[in-house]
């Protein structure tokens, strides 16, 4: 017996290594995935360092040369344009989130307080039924001792006896009606503390909404500074190296930043209004189609017929979702 029980305890520390060892295995197999991990962030970290690094060189050997120069101001006002579009269209659609936010809130209030009203008109009519049928009851059980004394004598031992037990049972009838109505109360109590549901968050339409009003803003700026070809220069801007890009003589250099601070004081003032934007997002709505039920950012080659064919936007037949402007993706709402 106690060789057995030896061995017992041999088996389970035995058993209790190899848990230990797998343990240690996995653990071991985890830092590895963390450390490789680490080293690629490491790496996109230093590769990301070598290009900014790059790219501040460039500009300051473009720069350091007078020519240049105007053209490496033009490259900055237009990154500068583009930046301010994009939030231009972040602005907007943060202010149309909130204000669709605010409609299906008061609708969702507006049916939780209908269906509310609803619960308690029927129970109002319930009640009135009940009471209606415990007065009824309490009239009846009046009669019955009305009855019941007028039945005086002992000749009418009998007769006493079943207007009692008839008494009796209108009487519970009345107070099981009577404490029926208090509970019909309390439940009215209950369903009138009710307290409103939770915002569950903007719906798919509410975002569709949003979005497609996004798209129609970002056309109208894309035609708005399609003067000169800002709009376009715009995107090269953020697209290409700075290197690449030249934009003519001092004089053209000149002209063109004119142009530019000219267009961009009418976004920063708020002078730039934006007229048939509404009926521009209606078309856009009416066109767009999306890749599932669920999903909220329109299929961009839903609109090209619409856009290469609309009145409202002279000057560009651009889409600016293909084309990416303003950084747009980034703004839509998931």
């Amino acid at each position: 017996m106690a060789a057995s029980g030896k061995h017992s305890g041999f088996d389970e520390r035995l058993l209790l290594l190899f848990r230990n060892r797998a343990q240690l295995k996995k653990a071991h197999q985890q830092l590895q995935k963390d450390y490789h991990l680490l080293q690629e962030q490491l790496k996109n970290a230093e590769a990301s360092t070598r290009r900014a690094e790059e790219r501040l060189e460039a500009i300051e050997r473009l720069m350091a040369k007078p020519q240049a120069g105007y053209s490496g101001l033009v490259y900055f006002q237009l990154r500068a344009l583009w930046r301010a579009c994009n939030d231009q269209l972040k602005l907007f659609a943060g202010e149309l989130r909130k204000q669709q936010e605010d409609r299906e809130r008061k609708k969702q209030v507006q049916r939780f307080n209908q269906d509310r009203d609803h619960r308690l008109d029927e129970l109002s009519d319930l009640v009135a039924r009940v009471k209606e049928e415990a007065d009824g009851l309490e009239s009846e059980a009046r009669s019955l001792e009305e009855k019941h004394a007028r039945l005086s004598g002992f000749w009418n031992y009998f007769r006493r006896r079943e207007v009692d037990a008839r008494l009796s049972a209108k009487r519970d009838e009345h107070s099981a009606a009577r404490k029926r109505i208090d509970e019909l109360f309390d439940r009215r109590i209950k369903i009138e503390g009710e307290p409103g549901p939770d915002f569950p968050g903007l719906s798919v339409e509410g975002r569709r909404v949003v979005n497609v009003a996004v798209v129609a803003l970002a056309c109208h700026l894309l035609s708005y500074f399609s003067e000169a070809e800002v709009a376009r220069l715009a995107r090269e801007a953020v697209t290409r190296p700075i290197q690449d890009l030249k934009y003519g003589s001092e004089d053209d250099c000149t002209r063109l930043i004119g142009t530019i601070q000219r267009l961009m004081l009418g976004l920063k003032n708020r002078h730039l209004q934006a007229p048939g934007l509404k009926e521009l997002a209606q078309s856009i709505r009416r066109h767009a189609e999306f890749r599932s039920e669920e999903d909220t950012v329109p299929v961009a080659s839903s609109i090209d017929e619409l856009i290469s064919g609309s009145p409202a936007l002279q000057g560009s037949r651009i889409n600016v979702l293909t084309e990416e402007y303003w950084d747009i993706y980034e703004v839509f709402i998931r």
